[in-house]
């Protein structure tokens, strides 16, 4: 795994043409996690602190609360103890080394972080956009498996939930319930703050139960839109449900979903500008009665150590999407007053089309026991 986090960070130094690269994740300093996914993608170390990768090196600055787990995370970084002021730290550390030019993501930080840092050390700081998050876009073997282990958990999960799920029972209880289940199946992190919406507020596409807390009645939709964690990827999943026997408008609904997530994952396949797959999946629900409450967000968004990530798939999206990207695909109609209905698969991309990931039952409107 050692050779797969050096072989990383050599290719984030060609996207900054060899500036030494710096990463800075500390909640005292910066809002928490900020870019906690940039230190595991390059070293597979799980804490706070700051990396620079140059050419011949890798230096791990951490605090003493996070030493012994960087030696066992990260045994072949340089660790160097930062317990107090880490910018003043990193100062001495780059005018010790006489580096005096540092690229660095500037969508992950603050201009404060920044700018003591410039002051301090007297060198330039190059803004590289977010080249880390560029080269997480397409997965290896090894990153495609977990983000299938973290899908069985969650397809595991929801089959038991259904099993559980009747008439009365509140959104935060389904909410609650499932977030164990995961866990007891071995997702890595608790998912409480899920999407479980039913009737009216399965038209709020983000709808979270502390919005309402509404108790589950016969005939109404159930979007439950949740995620599990496996060596730290992530899978995304939606499926929609319906309590009681579906009305003829319920199946109906549904089916042009299904359809328009059919055709955009029939779209998807590397060098596709995102754009074409969105507009694909859009274009069956513009040709349907409910043209007025389809969704207008991207169709699709990358998933890997984050729920969202880069290739988006939206009418503005321009950029083909690249060979190994791990992609949702989350049409949707949402009718205020009435619900929504989300399908939401899971697909790697491939030089000729794409491979589905997720195998939960999406080819009809399932009924849920109306007890």
């Amino acid at each position: 795994m050692m050779d797969v986090y050096a072989n990383r960070r050599r290719r984030l130094l060609e996207r900054t043409d060899g500036a030494p690269f710096w990463v800075f994740d500390l909640d005292r300093t910066m809002p928490a996690g900020i870019d906690q996914v940039s230190l595991v993608y390059l070293t597979g170390f799980h804490g706070e602190g700051a990396l620079i990768v140059t050419e011949d090196d890798a230096l791990l600055f951490t605090d003493s609360r996070y030493l012994e787990q960087a030696e066992r995370e990260a045994p072949e970084l340089t660790l160097l103890h930062a317990e107090n002021d880490y910018l003043d730290d990193l100062a001495r550390e780059l005018r010790a080394r006489g580096i005096r030019r540092l690229a660095y993501a500037d969508w992950r930080t603050t201009g404060y972080v920044t700018g003591e840092l410039r002051r301090r050390a007297g060198i330039e700081l190059v803004p590289a956009g977010d080249p880390v998050t560029a080269l997480r876009v397409s997965k290896d073997d090894a990153e495609i498996e977990r983000i299938e282990r973290a899908i069985g958990i969650a397809e595991e999960a929801l089959q038991r939930l259904l099993e559980e799920i009747r008439v009365g029972m509140r959104e935060s209880e389904v909410a609650f319930r499932f977030g164990l289940l995961l866990h007891e199946l071995g997702s890595e992190r608790a998912t409480f703050d899920m999407t479980v919406a039913s009737g009216p507020n399965a038209s709020l596409p983000h709808y979270r139960p502390s919005l309402g807390d509404r108790p589950l009645a016969a005939g109404d939709f159930l979007l439950i839109d949740f995620v599990a964690v496996a060596g730290g990827y992530v899978s995304d999943i939606t499926r929609t449900f319906v309590l009681g026997e579906p009305t003829a408008e319920q199946r109906a609904i549904y089916d042009w979903v299904r359809r328009a997530t059919d055709a955009g994952l029939a779209a998807l396949r590397a060098g596709v500008p995102g754009r074409d797959v969105h507009r694909a999946a859009s274009a069956v629900i513009e040709a349907s009665p409910y043209r007025e409450h389809r969704f207008l967000s991207p169709v699709g968004h990358g998933i890997g150590l984050e729920v969202h990530e880069e290739p988006r798939m939206g009418e503005a999206m321009s950029n083909p999407v690249a060979a190994g990207s791990v992609v949702t695909m989350e049409p949707g109609i949402y009718i205020p007053g009435v619900g929504g209905v989300r399908i939401e698969e899971i697909a790697v991309t491939t030089e000729d089309g794409c491979r589905i990931l997720t195998s939960f039952p999406r080819d009809e409107l399932i009924p849920l026991s109306a007890r």
